[in-house]
């Protein structure tokens, strides 16, 4: 595998397509800071899983991009009544016009899919285009504290330090390989091989969510997520516990 898009095409394809329902921490964001009025765009929405529940909780004007054709054809497939537009497109260069949306839903950590780094800043620049004056936008990211929190975990960058050095690559240590596909161990991954997910740290998102123009309501991890509750700076959440992914609640 080369590239992202292939691996959600193909290996990862299966995982992804025939999921249902939301997940807790989704459920979570959703019910309490989205309306079912709004104009939404859901990011990355590959079989289209989180809009086809927010239609059935009474969301009524629902679009979704990804740019994984296969995922594509199944959602389109699943939406037999064609309620819920579908698009083809590349995060970092949208086609939508400016402020086209009411609320913007980022939650299947796509920016962490994104492999160049002036990309991943463009998606950035994109959301907030297509995004309302005073709109909101809910992001999940993988997280590197919560990654590097692990001893083996520690142990495996510690080990893609030394084959980078000796390689003497310039890739950021947060740009890692995939330690599973199709639900089996990547030896891809001792290999330093592609493609690469990226996991961010919590002062680093924050930082370009500020710069681009967002301001940030609210944040949490899984962690705090569970317990039903977010956080309201960067400040708050680093002296707290950061497990699992990481959710942030921003304005426009």
């Amino acid at each position: 595998m080369t590239s992202n898009q292939q691996v959600f095409g193909t290996v990862e394809f299966g995982a992804w397509a025939h999921r249902t329902a939301l997940i807790p921490a989704e459920r979570f964001l959703v019910e309490r800071y989205l309306e079912p009025s709004g104009r939404t765009l859901e990011a990355g929405t590959g079989s289209g899983r989180l809009l086809f529940a927010l239609q059935a909780l009474g969301f009524s004007s629902l679009a979704g991009f990804d740019f994984v054709p296969e995922l594509l054809a199944e959602a389109r497939k699943r939406d037999g009544a064609d309620r819920i537009r579908f698009d083809e497109q590349n995060a970092a260069s949208l086609s939508y016009g400016d402020g086209a949306f009411d609320q913007l839903i980022y939650l299947q950590q796509v920016l962490c899919f994104i492999e160049d780094e002036g990309a991943r800043r463009s998606a950035v620049r994109e959301a907030y285009r297509v995004l309302r004056a005073g709109g909101t936008a809910v992001f999940s990211l993988l997280s590197f504290e919560a990654r590097s929190g692990g001893a083996l975990y520690r142990a495996y960058l510690a080990y893609l330090r030394f084959v980078r050095s000796v390689r003497r690559s310039s890739r950021p240590q947060q740009s890692l390989p995939w330690l599973r596909l199709g639900g089996r161990f990547n030896p891809g991954a001792l290999l330093d091989a592609r493609p690469y997910v990226y996991w961010y740290r919590l002062d680093e998102i924050c930082r370009l969510l500020t710069e681009v123009g967002f301001m940030i309501d609210a944040l949490g991890s899984t962690r705090q997520i569970l317990e039903a509750r977010m956080v309201p700076s960067p400040e708050a959440l680093a002296r707290e516990p950061i497990e699992g992914m990481l959710y942030i609640v921003a304005r426009k």
